[in-house]
């Protein structure tokens, strides 16, 4: 743990220092996004709700500082017994990524690639069975569960377009994120939809 938040205080200096090279440069976006998520491990659908502020620190590269919030909707299968469908996750994530625009056109058109350390704070609850009692009313089931919380550094892995608006102070861009922990890959499939706000 200590060694996580040590990285996590490095890549923050690292941000702060790069932000001053950005601001001289005139290429700082914030983006507030919102779209659906997959947490791959128990099989759940969700949402996201994301902002990330972009500072440009070269003609193709930025460092993205961004904090997403997730929550699960629903199961991916239907169940006979109703409980067994109650499963559920959450969690903040915050991300801090390298991007490269491997793409980029004279309409101002981009395809970035981004990749970056990320830290989770969150929980799942999962039905792990059900087992038949016997008493004096007669017979029922007993439902066992898990509940696990997370504070815990991983990775991120994101392919971004990214277009001009009507309004030139304005950007919009669509997200497609892997996010992986504990050597799993990808935990969490997200894509977003997001309009981006030059700043000055």
């Amino acid at each position: 743990m200590k060694k996580s938040l040590l990285l996590c205080f490095a890549l923050v200096t690292y941000f702060i220092q790069s932000s001053a090279l950005a601001q001289e440069s005139n290429k700082l976006t914030f983006y507030v996004g919102i779209g659906p998520a997959i947490d791959g491990n128990l099989g759940l659908y969700g949402i996201n709700v994301s902002n990330e502020l972009s500072f440009g620190v070269g003609k193709r590269t930025s460092l993205n500082p961004s904090l997403t919030y997730y929550q699960s909707i629903k199961s991916f299968d239907n169940f006979d017994d109703p409980k067994f469908g109650q499963d559920n996750s959450s969690g903040l994530f915050t991300n801090v990524t390298f991007k490269y625009d491997v793409l980029k056109t004279k309409n101002d058109f981009k395809i970035s690639l981004a990749f970056g350390p990320s830290f989770q704070i969150g929980s799942e609850n999962s039905t792990d069975g059900a087992y038949l009692r016997y008493d004096d009313l007669g017979n029922y089931y007993e439902y066992f569960y898990t509940l696990e919380r997370f504070a815990r550094l991983g990775y991120t892995q994101q392919v971004a377009f990214d277009w001009k608006s009507k309004n030139e102070n304005r950007r919009n861009s669509a997200v497609v994120s892997m996010s992986s922990f504990d050597g799993y890959w990808p935990w969490y499939l997200m894509a977003s939809y997001r309009i981006g706000f030059r700043l000055r």
